[in-house]
């Protein structure tokens, strides 16, 4: 089970500009509309909304432009976690994307400089990327989307509502912020996700007025399955000392090195490949070193003959990902200056983030590998935007007082060493 230092929403690969109806600007050029925090204004209109899907194929461009988010985002979040992480910056990448819809301005361009592309792009890219993941013949792969509004609270943009359904087949309802709304979008999780993620927010703020969701669901089966004689019990070093596993022995035609460790891949069906790199060192400081790009080349470059062994394994993480979406350069989507009115009926500036989540899951064996991952972005408006929640950790030298019930202290210490 994984643990992290920080609170937790919304897995393997890659969102339309914002523009004024009649014309089309670059990104940060200052050309869509002007509108100031908490103004009324008429419903933005959102060009993409106009526009039919034509799909494109993914290219260097796409490929190089997810590539280098996903190693930034998991670097960013492995410093907020402990112990074994799987993650899928794809997932994120999606919800990302999609939010960009809606975004306006200088919050436009923070989008579009953080994923890499313009929306306009991203928009075919990812249509045709889903199409195409779920056009495999022997491994499961599922990505879905939705988007949830606070019924009375908040009118979702009817444009933006035909964007996300139109490019990525995101469902859309509307319904009161309550215990039977969070049992909704979880049960919608547990269901995209064969179940892999049950609970996907633990509650939901009644406050909240926009709940964005993506999940994606692996279920790979190994080209060549392992047989009774290939699996042993092995030793694995940890950090803390040696623990018994199974492992899985087998000769694979994939061997690459890499600085600061070597590796191999390993194929599923339909084309899909386990990587796995075992650093010279600490997986800690490998991870926040690596070369993504340099990794898949490798790995996807070689032909070269080695014996592997993989332990089996089974674990989840649970992760806030604000601090690590701030890192990305999105930090104004959860302040005041967040430029969102495109996602509202009304055109009304006064939505931010006010969390983002991801849980994911994965199950390698003899058979194969099951992962899914679903992340969530949770929307107030700025009128509403909660408190951050405190942390007092008494892990080292604190003072203590006893008051009676008036405030008179009765007794007055510290604590140096609680084992003394």
């Amino acid at each position: 089970m994984k643990h992290t230092k920080t609170n937790r929403i919304l897995t393997a690969c890659l969102a339309s500009a914002l523009l004024l109806a009649s014309c089309a600007s670059p990104a940060g050029t200052g050309d869509d509309p002007a509108v100031e925090t908490g103004t009324l204004t008429a419903p933005i209109p959102l060009a993409a909304a106009a526009k039919d899907p034509v799909g494109a194929e993914a290219d260097a461009r796409v490929t190089d432009a997810v590539t280098a988010f996903s190693e930034r985002f998991y670097k960013e979040a492995a410093k907020n976690a402990e112990g074994n992480m799987v993650l899928s910056p794809l997932s994120l990448y999606y919800a990302l994307s999609l939010t960009a819809n809606g975004a306006l301005g200088d919050t436009k361009a923070d989008f579009e400089k953080a994923l890499g592309m313009d929306t306009d792009a991203l928009n075919e890219y990812l249509y045709t990327l889903t199409n195409n993941l779920a056009a495999t013949e022997n491994s499961t792969v599922d990505i879905a989307n939705s988007v949830w509004g606070n019924e009375g609270a908040f009118t979702l943009s009817p444009d933006f509502q035909k964007i996300a359904e139109n490019y990525y087949a995101a469902e859309a309802e509307s319904l009161p912020f309550d215990a039977e709304a969070l049992a909704r979008i979880n049960g919608w999780v547990s269901d995209k996700t064969d179940g892999m993620i049950p609970t996907l927010l633990d509650e939901l703020d009644p406050e909240a007025v926009l709940v964005l969701v993506n999940a994606v669901l692996f279920d790979g089966v190994w080209q060549e399955e392992y047989e009774e004689d290939d699996i042993a019990e092995g030793t694995f070093t940890t950090p803390g000392g040696d623990v018994r596993a199974d492992f899985l022995y087998s000769t694979e035609y994939g061997y690459f090195e890499t600085p600061g460790g070597v590796g191999f891949s390993k194929p599923y069906k339909d084309g899909y490949r386990f990587v796995a790199v075992l650093p010279d060192g600490g997986a800690e400081a490998y991870v926040a070193s690596m070369d993504l790009d340099g990794i898949l080349k490798a790995a996807y470059g070689s032909s070269r003959k080695c014996e592997v062994s993989i332990p089996k394994f089974e674990y989840e993480t649970s992760l806030g990902l604000n601090s690590a979406v701030e890192s990305l350069g999105l930090g104004r989507i959860f302040t005041e200056q967040a430029e969102l009115g495109g996602l509202s009926a009304s055109g009304q500036n006064d939505l931010a983030v006010s969390s983002i989540l991801q849980k994911a899951k994965i199950i390698l064996n003899e058979h194969g590998t099951k992962a899914a991952a679903a992340t969530g972005m949770v929307f107030n408006t700025t009128a509403f935007m909660p408190d951050p929640t405190p942390t007092v950790y008494l892990d080292h030298p604190f003072l203590f007082i006893i008051a009676d019930p008036a405030g008179i202290p009765l007794f007055i210490g510290t604590v140096e060493n609680p084992a003394e």
